[in-house]
């Protein structure tokens, strides 16, 4: 039986640049339900409604072409559209209005083989497990969990969290020929991730913080997040 129900992903998109997302990432969210938010920034001394006026026709019409491109027939692709002055607020209002499970950041995109998916102790693990199961169920692509031993802690609890974590994607249906672990006790994982990203297609990891503002973009994140190229998804804490 499922974890959860199907899980949500937030897509933000800049609806100002004419040049589409790539649809590489795209197309590897199909197995889920997406809500693409399409924003246009609004400069400070701009007021929204004079801009939404004269670009709200050509906003959508982009917006529309992503929300087309997913063509997640089994699954529900919403489309909103927001004229904004501050992106992150956007991002976690309309994360928290669709009840999104999870918000991509986008990255160089190429055909996703091998994803990475770092696991800090039981910090969000059900959520990351319950999303990576639901994306990944129909795919192909390898799958690494991660997990680094910090602060004096018991390795081998470190490897009881991410056998438990194959355990039950397995039950999910993910073949166990498809799934790996690797356990670390450098005790820095932010360095480890960030390199450990560039062997790999796509990551999936966890907010660490409750609050609005840090969930996304909190002091954990903020240094990985910066320093890998391909997308991630993180998949939030709304404990």
């Amino acid at each position: 039986m499922p974890l959860t129900d199907d899980s949500t992903i937030l897509v933000p998109v800049d609806v100002s640049d004419p040049e589409p997302p790539d649809n590489g990432i795209l197309d590897h969210l199909r197995p889920v339900d997406v809500v693409v938010l399409g924003y246009y920034m609004v400069p400070k001394q701009t007021a929204p409604a004079h801009l939404k006026e004269d670009h709200e026709a050509e906003a959508a019409e982009r917006l529309d072409a992503v929300v087309a491109a997913i063509d997640a027939t089994d699954h529900e692709v919403e489309g909103v559209l927001v004229f904004t002055k501050d992106q992150q607020d956007s991002i976690d209002r309309v994360a928290d209005q669709h009840d999104c499970d999870a918000v991509l950041v986008p990255g160089e995109t190429r055909s996703i083989e091998r994803i990475l998916v770092p696991l800090r102790g039981d910090v969000n693990l059900d959520r990351i497990v319950s999303l990576v199961a639901d994306l990944e169920r129909t795919s192909d692509a390898s799958i690494t969990l991660f997990h680094s031993v910090t602060g004096g802690a018991d390795p081998s609890q470190g490897e009881f969290i991410l056998r438990g974590a194959v355990d039950r994607l397995a039950d999910e249906g993910i073949s166990r020929d498809r799934l790996h672990w690797e356990l670390s006790e450098s005790g820095d994982p932010q360095r480890e991730i960030v390199a450990l990203a560039d062997e790999h297609d796509l990551v999936i990891l966890g907010e660490t913080e409750p609050s609005l503002r840090d969930r996304i973009i909190g002091t954990v994140l903020t240094p990985i997040l910066d320093s890998v190229d391909v997308p991630a998804i993180v998949v939030r804490d709304t404990t």
